[in-house]
């Protein structure tokens, strides 16, 4: 076995381990649904279809569509998937998928006590930044707006109730 051989096997290797672990993720989202369905209120009134149908629906999708992704790079891995996955590894920027993943960790620590508009004001240049934005002041003006708008779009319009904050009495 030549040295790019076996360059080439350890790769087809990490590329199946990750595809089975993105198939083990879909699996655990779809249980984490549907072990939350049954928190969901279900109204005052007889409703033919209640609210939580489709969160059902949903996460039964979502379980078997990992279950047959895990089966599928398993037992019978798409060798083009295999190689889409590979040339998808040289390319990847860890370093960004990570400090984008915990700042959304960090976003949704500070839902609750800052609210989700001044916590969508931070999130937003922060990402920015991340993602290679020089330019904070731009970057803090949209993240408020955004936030702001966003905001009272679904308190306002849609009437769901998200968390103020800080801003309680002012929003």
């Amino acid at each position: 076995m030549t040295q790019n051989d076996a360059k080439s096997a350890s790769l087809s290797a990490r590329a199946l381990f990750g595809l089975r672990l993105a198939a083990l993720v879909v699996i655990l989202l779809g249980g984490v649904i549907l072990t939350q369905v049954p928190h969901i209120g279900t109204g005052a009134g007889f409703i033919v279809v209640g609210p939580r149908v489709f969160p059902t629906v949903i996460g039964i999708g979502v379980l078997l569509l990992g279950i047959l992704f895990l089966l599928r790079t398993t037992f019978q891995p798409d060798r083009d998937l295999i190689a889409e996955v590979e040339a998808e590894e040289t390319s990847t920027d860890w370093a960004t998928i990570v400090l984008t993943f915990l700042s959304l960790v960090v976003y949704a620590a500070l839902l609750k006590p800052l609210g989700y508009a001044l916590a969508t004001g931070l999130f937003f240049p922060a990402v920015a930044r991340i993602f290679g934005s020089t330019r904070l002041g731009r970057d803090v003006i949209i993240g408020v707006i955004l936030g702001l708008v966003i905001y009272l779009s679904f308190t306002q319009i849609l009437g769901v109730r998200l968390p103020a904050g800080l801003l309680a009495g002012i929003l």
